[in-house]
């Protein structure tokens, strides 16, 4: 068992005087975020299954974590690689031994696109793709790959009306690869982004736009075998119904990052596992702790944990379980529906409200649930993955 150093004082670390081994409630300064090993790997292997069973490749998305120890746990259950929303992130990704990596996103940026055109020279078995959608993102592309005599893999983004990057319809995507091909850029297929579509109809609408255009650009792909990517953690159900009947040639990758955590909120509302329970299901294992400080008046509690600990754009936290006192053999209580319920947050402090007869007091510990992991990964440098006794396994770090 690994713990971490007892010098390291960052939020979430331990008490340097408590012996081994290291548990949650006795030893660590809280707030503080933890994983659920058991539901990191049941959610990896579930996820692992689904894309070989529908004949994917699998290149989670980094970004939601940027946890290169979580990453190589998904790369040694047989994902492909990693995907990654930078450069900055990919140089986190590739300095930690990842060599096959997609960065989503068109770069523009001179010194990243040159970092990018030269990793086959550093390392002639990797495989680092980026996306190109313009004009302008080709030329650039190809500028910095000439003045490192390097060769820049591309993949042209596919968007849709109203969305975010990509072209927007199938002549323009056909004009950005013939320049990409012309500017001695590698094409080696097309990308898209499901995940910010309002449901899995209009999903599957914009996959099948996506597949035909990937078709239409095949002859210009170079090798036997092309890509088409594509990455939410919402509707990549969607993606298995559009590409059923893809060509033998054609290889999807998929990109969903958030499926390792998995949540209590935005995507647990969304998973495909609910519209498919015979393929799986995914368990939230993000789990943030903190004390009652806090009982003013009846009805209200305050806990030492706010804005800077945990995620609130997707939605408020919820309250999973209570542990009277917080000791770490002490009573535990999972509150029903209602009865504690998050409705506020400032930077320090999480407001509860408690339904009549509810009654919390400072030093109770609460554990909170999460809506949508990004955004919570990046305010901890450190995060305690533990088994079902609250006892850390292992201390992963964050690079952000």
């Amino acid at each position: 068992m690994s713990t971490t150093p007892a010098t390291v004082t960052a939020k979430g670390a331990w008490d340097s005087a408590s012996p081994l081994p290291h548990h949650v409630l006795h030893d660590a300064h809280l707030p503080v975020m933890t994983l659920r090993d058991t539901a990191l790997r049941n959610n990896t292997a579930v996820m692992q299954a689904y894309v070989e069973r529908h004949g994917f490749l699998f290149a989670p998305h980094m970004k939601t974590h940027m946890a290169p120890a979580l990453a190589q746990r998904q790369v040694d259950a047989g994902a492909w690689g990693v995907t990654v929303a930078s450069v900055q992130q990919a140089m986190v990704a590739w300095d930690h031994g990842l060599r096959h990596v997609l960065v989503a996103n068109e770069v523009l940026d001179p010194a990243g696109l040159a970092w990018l055109a030269s990793r086959q020279t550093v390392d002639p078995g990797s495989d680092v793709l980026c996306w190109v959608d313009s004009a302008a993102g080709v030329t650039a592309a190809a500028d910095a790959a000439r003045a490192v005599a390097g060769e820049l893999h591309v993949l042209v983004e596919v968007g849709f009306t109203g969305g975010r990057t990509g072209v927007r319809d199938a002549a323009t995507a056909r004009d950005v690869a013939e320049r990409a091909v012309d500017a001695g850029l590698v094409l080696r297929g097309v990308s898209g982004y499901e995940g910010g579509l309002p449901d899995v109809d209009a999903a599957r609408r914009y996959v099948d736009g996506v597949l035909a255009i990937a078709s239409d650009v095949r002859p210009l792909v170079r090798g036997d075998r092309a890509l088409l990517s594509m990455g939410g953690s919402a509707w990549f159900d969607a993606v298995a119904d559009a590409v059923a009947a893809r060509p033998a040639d054609l290889d999807v990758v998929l990109r969903s990052g958030a499926s390792l955590t998995h949540d209590d909120g935005f995507y647990e509302a969304r998973t495909p596992f609910h519209r498919h329970p015979t393929e799986g299901s995914l368990v939230a294992a993000i789990e943030v702790w903190g004390r009652v400080t806090s009982c003013p008046e009846p009805g209200l509690a305050l806990v030492a944990v706010g804005k800077r600990d945990i995620s609130f754009d997707e939605g408020l936290p919820v309250v999973r379980q209570v542990r009277p006192g917080g000791p770490a053999r002490g009573p535990r209580s999972t509150p029903p529906p209602g009865a504690v319920t998050v409705t506020r947050l400032d930077d320090q402090h999480c407001y509860l409200a408690l339904a009549d007869g509810v009654v919390l007091a400072p030093g109770d510990v609460v554990v909170f649930g999460i809506s949508h992991p990004c955004t919570v990964f990046d305010k901890w440098r450190q995060v305690h993955v533990v088994d079902d006794d609250d006892v850390v396994l292992e201390t992963i770090a964050t690079w952000f």
